[in-house]
């Protein structure tokens, strides 16, 4: 059983009053602050039909289930507040009828950090940390955007998870994430279901005729979420995957999201 915290001081850019680039849900447009919750809770919303294939809600957590995948990334409880211990065997019922491992994501903050030691008496372990990153910069350089193509058929779709396979593999020291081949079916489906609407977008950079990096971008109210960035081993040090990501940035706000944001898992658990 895993719990994985996430860091505050990271996410809580995106609820400073006087932060410009704030993410204006229907809650900020009311007048309200996104908090760090309300920001993770969005980002299940926008992977589900994508990376998650349901959510569940339960009145002490929303867990995100995927039936093809078994990783911790597709199938956890998101708490926004210390468990009972009713709860708690509520919850890891559930993710034993689904025949997933229990896993606990929450915030790293004092309510919850000082909890741990409960966790870790019912045999939760941490798994990995992460960082949510914001960008919040006007100006950026396109001077190689002619490099990058979005995905807008079958065939650039197979290049695309080709270049992305290829791209993060088991065994570089530079990949924290190991082999993705696991991921490919549901981005392949995922693209099929929404990328007409431009729920998804896929993009490729191109060094010549050479398919070398890929980025991703989700859209949903008002947050542009980039992922899947990877660039070949050949080519590392080129600056394909930052060309990759400004695209996919520039892409988000030109279709009019208010927040671009990024996920980077700093630590994952081998024990």
């Amino acid at each position: 059983m895993l719990y994985i915290p996430f860091l505050d001081i990271i996410v809580s850019m995106v609820t400073q009053e006087n932060n410009d680039s704030m993410a204006k849900t229907d809650k900020i447009e009311k007048g309200g602050v996104l908090s760090n919750y309300d920001f993770l809770a969005a980002y299940q919303n926008l992977q589900t039909g994508i990376e998650f294939d349901e959510l569940i809600k339960r009145s002490s957590a929303t867990v995100s289930h995927t039936a093809k995948n078994a990783a911790p990334y597709c199938n956890f409880a998101l708490i926004n507040k210390m468990l009972s211990d009713e709860e708690f065997s509520e919850l890891e019922h559930l993710f034993s009828s689904l025949e997933r491992t229990p896993v606990i994501y929450f915030e790293n903050k004092p309510t919850l950090v000082k909890h741990l030691d409960r966790f870790k008496k019912r045999g939760y372990e941490k798994a990995f940390e992460d960082s949510w990153m914001f960008y919040e910069r006007d100006v950026i350089d396109k001077s190689r955007f002619p490099q990058v193509k979005k995905v807008d058929d079958h065939k650039s779709l197979e290049v695309f998870l080709k270049t992305w396979d290829a791209s993060l593999q088991s065994g570089d020291p530079q990949n924290p994430y190991g082999s993705v081949k696991g991921y490919l079916d549901n981005y392949r489906q995922a693209w099929l279901k929404f990328g007409a609407s431009n729920r998804v977008q896929y993009f490729i950079v191109y060094d010549g005729e050479q398919p070398v990096a890929t980025a991703l971008l989700h859209s949903f109210e008002g947050v542009g979420y980039i992922s899947n960035v990877g660039s070949l081993q050949t080519v590392r040090g080129r600056g394909f995957g930052k060309l990759a990501t400004l695209y996919a940035v520039k892409r988000s706000q030109q279709i009019g999201n208010i927040v671009q944001n990024f996920c980077v898992f700093l630590l994952i658990m081998l024990d």
